[in-house]
């Protein structure tokens, strides 16, 4: 069998949320804040130490709420989100055995670092990326990045990173077989954790200098550090370190022969395995099993454990645990007399180890091959410059002319290109500011028109019906009708009363009279509270920087956006809470955001280009605004606009 260590990520979080193991309390208080939690950068970071919490105990969950973590964090614009986002998604990443994966997001957290100009961020970058060479064996780019992340932690000065630092390093000069290293740094980090008081990390550097002793055949003091690791990842309920703590007590006590017992550790690694979805520990428990049926004789189980272990490899692609189930099969060949299958089992192992030396040569004589080409290019740049210093005073003169007059050619194309980009930059800054102008003359045009037919609705047709209702008022006074035609008369009053309401109100829609008189804001809650009166859901608006009014057309077409969006979650999404909130953050810059806890939708379905989504669109443009619309089915949806406004007057 083969030791298990657990390289941790770098991924502390500066917040208050921050925590190390799943704990129930903790859980229900970071969901609980949750549930209240305004959009902002302490809702990212909460939403990651709930993943972090989920990690021990299912890997879906966890990457579940780093994937929420990232969406929100991109709609508030919190620089830091990417950066956060690839340290802790990777270490799930890693612990299912998604190595490739992982290491094309740390390589994109390196570069996000870089942004940040945070030597923090970067040297966690760094040591997270070489984690993910180490995992995939690619030893000498681990040293390159753990040595230039290892730097930077001892340029900060900060204990804690520097004793993470060390414990990875162990773990890596522990599969270079440098045991005198790995014992050197892994006693630094195990020293400097107890005295940080940091049970979590403390386990894990304890199982990993367990590992060193195990690989030097120092059973014994193995067992020791194990057992100490274990009992505090107890305490701390982390189910993932606990399994690989399991794997190795196993081990040992297969080591002593104590089969009993070290089949009692594999049972509950597979246990916990199938629960949090670990494959390659899942795989490792079925080897174990297998392992300690075989040396009590019992081959029948034994093969029934190792050909579940074989079905795994055959769904996850881990050649290494692929090769060492073949050994296995192999000796169990043996034992039950088939030597000519254990050899085909034999050969198979081979082959894939073959395959995976040759990958590793293959990638290393690439990099020779490189080396060898940038020496061969530097020594025939070296000698063409000691042929150029023998030419003769007509050469260089002659050079020279050449070289002036390929300056000038290329001065002059350069200057031709530069003019003719300029010009073309020009000719679509006119087209789109043409475009902008049809557009603004097209909805001027609208709200004119509709401006115009509000007030000939009002005064001209709501006047006109007024007056007929006072005559008919009038005229009741005046005649004898018998009790069913005066019931008839009565009713036709009514039904003008609400003729008269009904055009009202649609000439109050067109063209809002509160929006011109009092402003956006008491315009949008008028037209809210009327709308959710007396219905199954609520609409809450919030106002913040509006106290000073707008231009008029500006203040309409936001209106008119907020109208719509409204609308739309009336109409298809069966929310239950609409919230509009509108910030005016100084004179030119407005934002928008409404949201529902609807059925949600798919943006790529056709709905996403719709009529009113087009109508919304146009006059975001005509604000030269950027709309983002975030939603799924099932989680409601979320619509963010940020535009241009001009001031009132």
């Amino acid at each position: 069998m083969q030791a298990r260590f657990r390289i941790p990520v770098l991924f502390f979080l500066a917040c208050s949320f921050a925590v190390q193991a799943q704990r129930p309390g903790v859980m229900d208080s970071l969901t609980g804040i949750l549930k209240t939690a305004k959009d902002d950068p302490d809702k990212v970071l909460l939403l990651i130490a709930i993943g972090q919490e989920y990690e021990s105990a299912d890997l879906d969950k966890a990457k579940q709420y780093y994937r929420q973590a990232r969406i929100l964090g991109k709609r508030i614009s919190y620089p830091e989100t990417e950066s956060k986002f690839i340290s802790n998604y990777t270490f799930a990443l890693n612990m299912e055995g998604k190595y490739d994966s992982s290491l094309i997001l740390n390589l994109q957290g390196i570069e996000e670092a870089k942004k940040l100009n945070s030597k923090e961020q970067l040297a966690k970058a760094y040591f997270n990326t070489g984690t993910s060479y180490n995992y995939m064996s690619d030893y000498s780019s681990a040293v390159e990045y753990y040595q230039k992340g290892y730097q930077l932690f001892e340029e900060l000065n900060n204990r804690v990173f520097l004793a993470q630092a060390s414990d990875i390093l162990q773990n890596l000069y522990t599969a270079m077989d440098q045991y005198d290293k790995a014992l050197l740094y892994g006693k630094k980090a195990a020293a400097e954790f107890r005295t940080l008081d940091n049970p979590k990390m403390l386990a894990y550097s304890l199982n990993n200098l367990g590992v060193v002793y195990g690989s030097m055949n120092r059973k014994d003091s193995a067992f020791v550090y194990y057992k100490e690791a274990e009992q505090i990842a107890r305490t701390i309920n982390d189910e993932v370190l606990i399994s690989t703590i399991e794997i190795n007590l196993g081990d040992v006590n297969l080591w002593k022969r104590n089969l009993e017992e070290s089949r009692n550790y594999y049972r509950s690694v597979l246990q916990t395995a199938k629960k949090i979805h670990l494959p390659s520990d899942e795989i490792i428990a079925l080897r174990g099993i297998s392992y300690c049926y075989m040396y009590q004789g019992d081959y029948p189980m034994s093969e029934q454990y190792i050909r579940q272990a074989v079905a795994l490899t055959g769904k996850h692609p881990l050649p290494r645990q692929k090769a060492l189930i073949l050994d296995q099969q192999a000796a169990l060949a043996y034992l039950l007399k088939d030597p000519w299958k254990a050899k085909q089992f034999e050969n198979e192992a081979k082959s894939i180890r073959d395959s995976l030396m040759n990958n590793q040569i293959l990638t290393h004589t690439l990099n020779l091959e490189k080396k060898y080409e940038l020496d061969k290019k530097n020594t025939q740049l070296a000698l063409q410059e000691e042929k150029l210093k023998r030419k003769n005073a007509t050469n260089w003169i002659l050079i020279g002319g050449m070289a002036v007059l390929l300056i000038i050619s290329v001065l002059g194309y350069r200057n031709y290109s530069q003019r003719k980009k300029i010009q073309e930059q020009r000719i679509r800054e006119l087209e789109a500011e043409k475009q902008l102008m049809a557009t603004q003359s097209l909805l001027r045009g609208q709200e004119e028109e509709r401006s115009r037919i509000a007030k000939d609705l009002h005064d001209g047709l709501g006047g006109l019906l007024s007056g007929v209702k006072l005559q008919l008022g009038a005229m009741k006074g005046n005649l004898i009708l018998t009790e069913e035609n005066g019931l008839a008369f009565n009713g036709v009053l009514v039904n003008l009363e609400e003729s008269i309401s009904e055009m009202r109100r649609v000439a109050h829609n067109m063209m809002p009279e509160t929006l011109l008189r009092f402003g956006l804001p008491q315009a949008l809650l008028d037209y809210s509270n009327g709308l959710s009166q007396q219905q199954g859901f609520t609409i809450q608006c919030e106002f913040r920087g509006m106290e000073k009014r707008m231009d008029n057309s500006t203040e309409l077409v936001i209106y008119r956006i907020v109208q719509e969006l409204i609308n739309n979650a009336v109409k298809h999404s069966g929310a239950t809470t609409i919230l509009v909130q509108i910030m005016r953050h100084d004179e030119e810059r407005l934002n928008i955001t409404v949201e529902d806890n609807g059925k949600g939708f798919d943006p790529k379905d056709a709905g996403y280009h719709s009529a009113g989504l087009r109508n919304i669109r146009s006059r975001v443009k005509y604000l030269n605004g950027k709309m983002d619309i975030q939603s799924e089915p099932g989680s409601g949806a979320s619509v963010y606009i940020e535009c241009e406004i001009k001031p009132y007057g």
